[in-house]
C-alpha cells in the first residue's frame, strides 16, 4: 500500500476525527471513507464519483484535494490496464447476440406492414360501403294528415265578468282579440354541479437535468426522495413545502432549476455541490 491512503488515515486520527461524524458531515458513507484510507478504490462507485468524494475528504481533513486527486488518477490508471486488454479480448466474441436484434427488428417491421395493409384494407373497404349508401335511393316518408297534428291545449278565456275596466277612449284593438295564452314548457332544473377544490401549489419547485452521469441524493421535507446514480438525459421534478436538500456528486453532470430560475453551471467535473433550498432562500441561491 501507497502513502496516500495513510495520509487520509494519520489527518483523520491527528484531528481526532471519527469516520462517523466525518461521513454525516460529508454525506459520503463509511465504508466509502474506509476504502479510501484502505485504498480499495474497487469498493467505490467508481469514475467521476470517486474522484468527487476524494476530493470532498481530502477537503474536509485541510488536505490538497488537486493532488490527492492526481495520485488517485495515477494510481487507479495503472490498476485498470490488465482489465482493458481483458475487455478488448471479449469484445469480439460479444458481436454475435447483435444478429439476434437485427431479427428481431426486421420481425416487427414486416409485422408493422402486415397491420398497415389491413388498416388500409379495411378503411376502404368502409368508404365504399359510404358511398354505397349515399347513391341509394332515399325512401321518402309521407306528410302527415292533418287529423294526425296534436295541437296544444288552449286554456280558456275567463269571462268578461272578470276585465278590468276600459279606458275612456275604448278598447284597443289589441284588447278587442284576445291572444290564445301559449303553453309553457317545463324545463328541468339543472342540479349544479359540486367544484372539486382547487389543489394549492407547492412553495418550492427543483428541475434536475442531468447531462453526465452523476450521483445524486434528493430529500423533500425531510424525506429521502432521490439516492443514487442517474443516468445522462434524466429530467426530474421535485416539489416541497419547507426544503428540499440537493446533494450533487458531479456538479458539472446537471443543471438546476428553482422555480423555474435556471441556476447556470453548477461547478466543475468531479466537484461535489449541496444545496438546501428553503421558501425564504429560494431566489438567492446560486
Amino acid at each position: 500500500m501507497s502513502n496516500f491512503g495513510a495520509n487520509f488515515r494519520k489527518a483523520r486520527e491527528a484531528a481526532g476525527l471519527p469516520l462517523e461524524k466525518i461521513a454525516a458531515e460529508t454525506r459520503i458513507s463509511t465504508r466509502f471513507l474506509t476504502a479510501i484510507e484502505n485504498e480499495a478504490f474497487q469498493l467505490l462507485p467508481g469514475g467521476i464519483f470517486n474522484r468527487g468524494f476524494i476530493r470532498a475528504y481530502a477537503d474536509y481533513l485541510g488536505l490538497d484535494s488537486d493532488q490527492a486527486v492526481a495520485d488517485y488518477d495515477r494510481m487507479s490508471s495503472t490498476a485498470e490496464e490488465p482489465t482493458d486488454v481483458l475487455r478488448d479480448a471479449v469484445r469480439v466474441p460479444g458481436r454475435r447476440p447483435d444478429w439476434n436484434l437485427y431479427l428481431a427488428a426486421a420481425a416487427i417491421l414486416v409485422l408493422l406492414m402486415v397491420a398497415y395493409y389491413f388498416v388500409t384494407r379495411n378503411a376502404a373497404t368502409a368508404g365504399q360501403e359510404l358511398d354505397s349508401a349515399a347513391l341509394a335511393p332515399t325512401t321518402i316518408q309521407p306528410a302527415p294528415s292533418p287529423a294526425d297534428v296534436s295541437l296544444p291545449a288552449v286554456t280558456p278565456t275567463p269571462p268578461p265578468e272578470t276585465l278590468k275596466t276600459l279606458p275612456p277612449d275604448g278598447p284597443s284593438e289589441a284588447a278587442q282579440t284576445p291572444k290564445p295564452p301559449t303553453p309553457v314548457q317545463s324545463t328541468p332544473t339543472a342540479t349544479p354541479t359540486p367544484t372539486a377544490p382547487s389543489s394549492s401549489t407547492s412553495a418550492l419547485a427543483v428541475d434536475l437535468n442531468v447531462t453526465d452521469s452523476t450521483w445524486m441524493k434528493v430529500t423533500t421535507d425531510g424525506t429521502i426522495a432521490l439516492s443514487e446514480i442517474v443516468q445522462p438525459g434524466t429530467n426530474r421534478r421535485f416539489s416541497a413545502e419547507r426544503s428540499i436538500d440537493v446533494i450533487i456528486g458531479n456538479a458539472a453532470g446537471a443543471t438546476m432549476q428553482i422555480n423555474g430560475r435556471d441556476l447556470g453551471q453548477l461547478g466543475t467535473s468531479g466537484r461535489v455541490r449541496e444545496f438546501k433550498i428553503t421558501p425564504e432562500n429560494a431566489r438567492q441561491i446560486r
